[in-house]
């Protein structure tokens, strides 16, 4: 209200003493307010103590929490698309993270069939090689290599 009264009065003689009075009780608001958030945060602070010397966490912890105040949940955070568009709709999103995933995850490559084969030509030689230098124990004798007649069956 007295700030209105300072603005009515602008470019008069009470301009001054309107303006001090606002500007007064602007101080004495102030530091009222500053003294209310020190007290509500000793308040806030024996609660914490109190609940803390007798052993009750969950009154702890439900206080933090307050003050922590509530968390923004991942879904509700936009997020940017190739072309720097905001996306806010969860089916934009749901449809973006499709496109992204889809991209990266099929990826496209040319193989040259030479190596496909020749990476299988390796394998088998290796495991010809492991055959034939292997000895396996009695134990490692199973029935498969005795139905083949001795010669493990690779398939």
């Amino acid at each position: 209200m007295t700030f209105l009264e300072w603005q009515n009065h602008r470019g008069t003689s009470l301009e001054a003493v309107y303006r001090n009075k606002y500007k007064h009780l602007r101080k004495l608001a102030k530091a009222k307010i500053e003294h209310r958030q020190e007290e509500y945060w000793g308040e806030v602070c024996e609660g914490i103590e109190k609940s803390t010397k007798s052993n009750d966490p969950v009154t702890v912890f439900s206080i933090i929490r307050r003050l922590k105040g509530g968390s923004k949940r991942l879904e509700n955070i936009p997020i940017e698309d190739k072309n720097v568009k905001l996306l806010v709709s969860s089916t934009d999103q749901l449809e973006h993270w499709r496109e992204y995933f889809c991209e990266l995850l099929n990826a496209y490559s040319t193989v040259d069939p030479c190596v496909i084969n020749e990476v299988q030509i390796t394998i088998a030689s290796r495991l010809d090689l492991e055959r034939q230098n292997a000895q396996p124990s009695f134990e490692e004798v199973t029935a498969d290599i005795l139905k083949a007649g001795g010669e493990p069956v690779i398939k």
